[in-house]
């Protein structure tokens, strides 16, 4: 496959995650890719999605590896394959994300192969232990071949940093804050509950539920949850919500687009996110950027997010996760002073702090690469 070069520097990002697959790292991968073409980069990308989505001015190449589900599967003699297409697109620098990702991996390794610096950036958490055992063996293996690595929380630096004994950079997920602004439409005195989530056990959506259950036999006006976001666990949600008697009060409403969630976001009173490990949280600072305070847990990158008492309420349990919900569905005054905070201080997470931190962290790796390959000659030299 042939792409038009940009005039500046040519990054080629490695991912499982692209559209039309739905989820955070998917948005922000993408995102990432648009901007740094209006940067006058030229990017090139590879990834195992079925179809990927195309996008102007970036060029995305399919890669037809084994998969198993929605990932690649691990096999070392495909970093071979990888190498030749990462070598065809010509790279100045390779950015890989995922630390489960063997493509993501076969991309670091193909980097070093072809004496190309790298960027590793991890996604995720290494909980629990069982996780963290597995991130730690190819922490230290990736380490060892990229040139930099980068996390998206300070939670996910420090896994990175106990499994690996290398300290990444912290460089959030962004987000366009102007698309995100608060709504001047008043809001209605019905208590709309908004969650956007995928529907998988990892994300708790169970205690979403639980929670309206008790907000609804404490709270005497409406409410009404809506859940946006879809997985295997919908089913069993949906016989939830009608063993609780919650049904009535639940809208499941599947898959959204960017815009739907906006449109949801700008009725919300309250957003909710019951998940105990998110590495970062991309869709409670989607809320925060829309003056929507926030009800979560307080783990993994949400801390980050989320001032407890400021923003939103943070809880440590799922029945404490039910008293918060309540506490803000009955107290409007104090709901409107979370909300009016919300969306203030989110500068750093704006796409062109992001980009930026980016750009220096690419130039970071490429002088990296260099004094690398300067001490390698001198050790060739003085051994010969």
């Amino acid at each position: 496959m042939r792409c038009d070069r940009g005039p500046m520097a040519r990054v080629t990002i490695v991912t499982d995650w692209w559209p039309p697959r739905v989820g955070g790292v998917e948005s922000q991968v993408a995102d990432l890719a648009r901007r740094l073409a209006a940067h006058g980069y030229s990017v090139h990308v590879l990834t195992t999605t079925r179809n990927p989505t195309p996008i102007g001015g970036v060029c995305v190449e399919h890669l037809p590896l084994p998969m198993a589900g929605e990932i690649a599967v691990p096999d070392l003699r495909r970093v071979r394959d990888i190498a030749a297409a990462v070598a065809r697109s010509e790279p100045d620098i390779v950015h890989a994300h995922g630390m489960f990702s063997s493509l993501a991996i076969g991309g670091v390794m193909a980097a070093h192969r072809l004496g190309v610096p790298s960027v590793h950036t991890v996604h995720s958490l290494l909980r629990p232990w069982p996780v963290f055992v597995a991130g730690a063996a190819l922490s230290r293996s990736l380490s060892r071949h990229a040139s930099a690595i980068t996390a998206v929380s300070r939670a996910t630096a420090g896994d990175v940093t106990r499994a690996a004994g290398r300290t990444p950079f912290w460089i959030p997920n962004g987000l366009d804050l102007a698309e995100w602004r608060p709504s001047a439409r008043p809001r209605s005195h019905d208590l709309h509950i908004v969650a956007l989530t995928r529907l998988v056990t990892k994300k708790a959506p169970h205690v979403l539920l639980n929670a309206l259950a008790s907000t609804l036999s404490h709270v005497r006006r409406p409410v009404h949850l809506t859940i946006a976001g879809d997985g295997p666990e919908r089913r069993r949600l949906e016989r939830q919500a009608v063993r609780l008697g919650v049904a009535p009060h639940v809208t499941f409403r599947g898959a959204c687009s960017r815009d739907d969630v906006r449109a949801l976001l700008a009725e919300a009173s309250i957003f909710v996110q019951p998940g105990r490990m998110e590495a970062f949280g991309l869709a409670v600072l989607e809320a925060r950027a829309s003056g929507v305070p926030v009800v979560a847990m307080r783990s993994g990158g949400i801390p980050e997010l989320v001032e407890d008492g400021r923003h939103g309420l943070l809880a440590d349990t799922e029945p404490g996760f039910a008293r918060a919900l309540i506490e803000l569905c009955a107290n409007d005054a104090r709901r409107a002073r979370l909300a009016a905070a919300a969306p203030r201080d989110l500068e750093r997470f704006d796409w062109a702090c992001v980009v930026a931190a980016y750009r220096e962290v690419y130039f970071e790796a490429i002088a990296r690469a260099q004094t690398s390959g300067r001490h390698a000659k001198k050790s060739a030299a003085a051994t010969a």
